[in-house]
């Protein structure tokens, strides 16, 4: 990119590209066929999942093929915007946590969008990638450095995009430091931190029948995330979600010529992809 565009023009086309659009074939992407649409299916239609799912169904140039999720409550929440929508009722799939399986041979589905619990994000996006499928994930994509290079090699042999959706690095504010850093403002960078401040307690806390912080219930007792993902706050120490901080540190700091970070460490914990 060019150092010298404005910021308006900066924010506006990196805002646009940021958007998932990379996890969709590029003759839908450029518009080679307007009358072609992108076929999603959804992997996880929990709060998290029905938020994607909301955004697709607004779109004219979606197609929603099929939801996939492990919980009746779930899915029944996920077919009421499907309706209120006006779009077609979906292939529905709710036949346990390998259920995501039958979704991926659906040959109608393009791309998929995955929002389940994090342990299971590496395993579908490996799926997804070998049943042909663009992915969008949500974060994080691997639990360990491994499986991020498990995932790395699996897009580069199947030719499948994978996109992790992290969203902080495009934010209106990030965007704008980004641009400066292009600008050399700050002048050499050489020294880069982050961290996830984000107070959580209403995500990781409920009555266990709905969200908003109502309750102190959380694990199998909890709805939603705080099923599971408070899990993790109780048995591990350290940034348990480090790509909000991280992904706009090194989108800021890799057109410096050095930088140091702190390391990420991750924890396999086991649990169902309730979200």
């Amino acid at each position: 990119m060019n150092t010298t565009t404005n910021r308006r023009n900066f924010i506006k086309t990196t805002a646009a590209a940021g958007l998932g659009l990379s996890i969709i074939p590029s003759g839908i992407v450029f518009g080679k066929d307007k009358d072609t649409k992108v076929r999603l299916g959804f992997i996880g239609v929990g709060l998290r999942g029905q938020s994607h799912l909301e955004l697709a169904l607004k779109r004219t140039d979606v197609d929603v093929v099929a939801i996939c999720d492990i919980q009746q409550r779930m899915i029944d929440m996920s077919l009421k915007l499907v309706t209120e929508s006006g779009k077609p009722k979906p292939q529905v799939i709710l036949e346990g946590v390998q259920g995501y399986k039958k979704l991926l041979e659906n040959k109608d589905i393009d791309a998929v969008v995955i929002a389940t619990p994090w342990e299971w994000h590496s395993i579908m996006c490996l799926d997804s990638m070998n049943a042909k499928k663009y992915v969008g994930c949500e974060v994080n994509v691997g639990m360990t450095v491994e499986e991020c290079w498990e995932l790395v090699h699996t897009s580069e042999r199947t030719g499948m995009p994978l996109m992790m959706l992290e969203n902080v690095c495009y934010r209106r504010d990030v965007m704008a430091v980004l641009n400066m850093v292009r600008q050399n403002v700050f002048g050499e960078l050489i020294h880069l931190q982050g961290g996830y401040q984000h107070d959580l307690r209403e995500v990781k806390f409920n009555n266990g029948k709905t969200d908003g912080g109502i309750g102190a219930e959380f694990g199998e007792k909890g709805f939603s995330e705080a099923e599971w993902r408070t899990q993790h706050s109780v048995y591990r120490n350290g940034d348990l979600y480090p790509t909000a901080w991280c992904w706009s540190c090194c989108h800021d700091g890799r057109h410096q010529p050095r930088q140091s970070f702190y390391p990420i460490s991750f924890l396999f914990i086991k649990s169902p992809w309730v979200t």
